[in-house]
């Protein structure tokens, strides 16, 4: 499985959140490589969701079994992505995929790969 992520941002955070998901999606995909799964899903879409504006549009959390895609839209609060420095912005962004796999549940992944994948964001944490 990869980690793929894209964004719906404010053009003032564009930049840093450029940075911040260049840094991420290295260091878990770096880490997915060498995981086996129980499930069938080769990537885990990020679209992080960095607006002013709160309330434009809700999380999402949904599988498409037929594309093996696990998808998730979720928020990241602005105005601290905006004012925090590079490690701040970084557990903000970790934080966000730390709910994704939360969400996992609910779409039939393992308590043992979402185990899995809690620790490759622990790994990436401690690197910070």
């Amino acid at each position: 499985m990869k980690l793929w992520v894209s964004s719906e941002a404010d053009i003032d955070v564009a930049e840093l959140y450029r940075e911040t998901r260049i840094f991420i999606e290295k260091q878990v995909n770096s880490n997915l490589d060498e995981i086996t799964f129980d499930h069938d899903y080769d990537k885990w879409a990020f679209i992080v969701m960095i607006r002013d504006s709160k309330n434009w549009a809700d999380e999402v959390a949904k599988r498409n079994i037929k594309r093996k895609v696990l998808e998730f839209r979720l928020k990241i609060d602005h105005n601290e992505f905006l004012n925090g420095n590079f490690s701040q912005r970084a557990n903000l962004f970790l934080d966000a995929l730390q709910r994704s796999i939360d969400k996992m549940e609910g779409l039939g992944i393992s308590l043992e790969d979402r185990n899995k994948l809690y620790g490759i964001l622990a790994s990436v944490k401690s690197e910070l």
